[in-house]
């Protein structure tokens, strides 16, 4: 937060949005909430005429230091395991590298660099979910980076057009209605593909007439490398279960 105790502050209290009051950082607690990820502050401030109350909600404006330029990144882009914290940069199309940081002042939307990553590098900034172990992360990271393998050579590359049935999120899949895919003898049909990075689809909606490229990764196991809005779908088979494969 780069405060420290007795330093000033101005509080902002709702229930008198004319006035503004002046107050100093008592004592910092050393203990940090797992569940909001704060760490409380007191604040001692006068009350005159008592007009401050219990429960009110008030806003703190406080100094962070100097306006010298810092590398930031949005705070979506951040992994954090508590032990440590991971953004992902992007090589190239489908190749991504975790990269630890050190992190400094956080705004509302934007967190200060200050090690791990220099200015102009491109980081996902999609790639913010809570991990509550460093083992958990481990695995997490170990999924993502085996995303370079799709691009090797023994990965065959394949083409189709269609519409984008549906997006969920939480698994990182997508239920696509296709044309016929000639270079696997595929008919139209309705099925589920793993992204190869969850932001692949992050500006498309449902309904969305689309154009694939998508790997084999394992038996069965269709990966998007690429999907991007297309202006008419090809894709004509009447809607069917959604499968996991062939």
């Amino acid at each position: 937060m780069g405060s420290s105790s007795g330093q000033k502050v101005k509080v902002a209290i709702n229930a008198y949005p004319e006035k503004s009051f002046s107050g100093t950082i008592a004592y910092i607690y050393p203990t940090l909430s797992a569940e909001t990820r704060t760490i409380p502050v007191r604040i001692e401030l006068a009350n005159p005429d008592g007009l401050l109350k219990p429960a009110m909600y008030a806003s703190v404006e406080l100094a962070v230091g100097g306006r010298e330029k810092v590398v930031t990144v949005p705070l979506s882009a951040v992994i954090d395991s508590g032990t440590r914290q991971i953004v992902l940069l992007q090589k190239d199309a489908g190749r991504f590298e975790p990269r630890e940081v050190k992190l400094g002042a956080r705004g509302d939307e934007h967190v200060e660099v200050r090690e791990g990553i220099a200015e102009g590098e491109a980081v996902v900034v999609a790639a913010n979910f809570l991990i509550d172990a460093e083992s958990n992360l481990k695995a997490a990271l170990g999924g993502l980076t085996a995303a370079p393998a799709l691009a090797t050579k023994g990965s065959v590359s394949h083409q189709a057009r269609g519409t984008l049935e549906a997006i969920d999120a939480k698994n990182g899949t997508v239920t696509v209605t296709h044309a016929p895919v000639a270079s696997l003898n595929w008919p139209a049909m309705t099925m589920d593909f793993i992204l190869a990075n969850p932001g692949l689809a992050d500006k498309l909606k449902a309904g969305s007439p689309i154009y694939i490229e998508f790997v084999e990764r394992g038996p069965g196991e269709w990966v998007i490398t690429k999907i991007e809005a297309k202006g008419a779908a090809a894709a004509t088979a009447p809607p069917v279960a959604a499968h996991k494969g062939h």
